[in-house]
């Protein structure tokens, strides 16, 4: 993250804080100035944070930490009509996948804008606060999110609800088998390929899930053995998803 100096060095982890508050401001602006045009926006480019972007099948998990990002960061574009270069150039600032997944599900349930959301966060101590503070109705938002939100979950919890909501949605993936996935740990980004590898080979993404964490496999050999390498990634996501149905 490129911040000054002085910022870092503040105690009590307050520098951190603070990093993460421009990071997030800078998200905020990044994507009013790009959700706009999103619609004619190309994909934009990848990561540049990975240096293993291909599949090397003398060592196929090497690329695996880059295909959790990436598959996350394709579906959240393609779901939300985000440019990818928006959210790529706001992870690079500092923003959280967690912030941007709320925000974008939240803007879309709500026909707000994910912007003004992230605006608000930044100056909240969580997206708990945020919704509390009155930014616009939460009915929209569901009952699994509602729910998330009255049992106190924090940002990682509420993030994986909205991700959840969207792989129900538009990929199709049954609720008992992301409710699997919760209860076993997965993270965001695992539940999201997990259910996306799924979806490809017709398994149930638990299954596909246990199957990498018991090191039977990786998610880049499950990919390459589907014919889905890193690059296909931008084409195949979208081609998955169903028509928005808000």
């Amino acid at each position: 993250m490129r911040y000054h100096g002085w910022v870092t060095q503040l105690p009590g982890g307050l520098g951190t804080a603070v990093c993460r508050r421009i990071g997030r401001a800078a998200a905020a602006v990044a994507l009013a100035l790009l959700l706009a045009p999103a619609a004619a926006a190309a994909a934009g480019p990848s990561c540049h944070c990975f240096r293993d972007r291909a599949f090397d099948p003398a060592n196929p998990e090497k690329s695996d930490e880059y295909l959790l990002a990436t598959a996350s960061n394709t579906l959240l574009a393609a779901a939300y009509g985000m440019p990818k270069r928006a959210i790529v150039q706001a992870r690079m600032s500092g923003t959280s996948g967690e912030d941007l997944w709320i925000a974008a599900f939240a803007a879309h349930r709500r026909g707000g804008d994910a912007g003004s959301l992230m605006q608000a966060r930044s100056a909240a101590v969580s997206w708990r606060e945020v919704f509390r503070q009155g930014t616009g109705p939460i009915e929209p938002l569901g009952p699994r999110f509602i729910a998330a939100l009255a049992t106190g979950a924090d940002d990682t919890a509420l993030a994986r609800v909205a991700a959840s909501e969207t792989l129900s949605e538009r990929l199709g993936t049954p609720w008992k088998q992301l409710d699997d996935l919760a209860a076993a740990g997965a993270t965001l980004q695992q539940m999201v390929i997990a259910s996306l590898i799924g979806a490809w080979s017709s398994r149930a993404a638990p299954e596909v899930y246990a199957e990498v964490v018991a090191g039977k496999t990786g998610w880049s050999r499950l990919l390459a053995a589907l014919g889905k390498v890193p690059a296909q990634m931008e084409v195949e996501v979208p081609r998955a998803l169903r028509p928005a149905g808000r």
